[in-house]
């Protein structure tokens, strides 16, 4: 726990950071296994699968010792509260991602039109966009505070949080496309395999939908 204490007397964005790469690692990872649902790739996927769920325990267990390390009686340049609330957001993501490579286990992707696979590879991938995206955003929030909240850094911090909601909204897009193709293509598609393709993008849309609530908090840092 010392050494979480000395990255928050630094600057309070240390440790999130620190967190953030592990849950980068858990997205890259299930991108991966997407790539191999998609092509049929099985033994890949379940091993890449698997390998998201132990990423996110690891993210998990990051995210509790900085709660723990995070004393009142650290002085930072913002609150407590703030730093506690985007923590959480940002953990949501890497469990957004376990989410989907378990209903990836669920059943095999054999029978699943191919248009119907590709657009879920496509949300995967925004998803995941979105996902780095907020590694940078916090990234940058940290040359913020160390900046002294300089304009040019401020702009850039901005810029990030921006390209995250264009993804989020590219991402409801797809996911409309998505429903449409499911229900023409009813008949070819048993009950069971429906209800996995729309969980799956429906935990692959809260990928992106938890990094722009992540990137929300992070504005509401720098109006404070």
């Amino acid at each position: 726990m010392q050494v979480w204490t000395k990255l928050f007397a630094k600057s309070p964005f240390k440790p999130l950071i620190k967190h953030a790469e592990v849950v980068i690692q858990t997205v890259e990872t299930l991108e991966k296994a997407l790539q191999a649902w998609h092509d049929g790739n099985t033994e890949e996927m379940e091993k890449l699968a698997i390998e998201v769920d132990r990423l996110e325990d690891v993210a998990d267990r990051i995210k509790e010792e900085i709660r723990d390390s995070l004393s009142s009686k650290l002085m930072m340049a913002v609150a407590r509260e703030d730093v506690l609330i985007y923590l959480h957001m940002q953990d949501k993501v890497a469990d957004s991602a376990e989410d989907t490579a378990k209903w990836l286990l669920v059943k095999s992707p054999s029978n699943v039109p191919a248009e119907i696979k590709d657009v879920i590879l496509e949300m995967g991938r925004e998803s995941i966009k979105a996902a780095k995206l907020v590694y940078e955003a916090i990234v940058q929030m940290d040359r913020v505070i160390e900046s002294g909240f300089a304009e040019n850094e401020i702009k850039k911090e901005y810029e990030l949080i921006h390209a995250i909601e264009d993804v989020e909204r590219k991402i409801d897009g797809l996911d409309t496309k998505l429903m449409k193709l499911v229900f023409e293509n009813s008949d070819k598609l048993d009950w069971g395999t429906g209800i996995c393709i729309l969980n799956i993008a429906r935990t692959v849309s809260n990928i992106s939908d938890k990094a722009k609530d992540a990137a929300e908090r992070i504005r509401l840092m720098m109006n404070k």
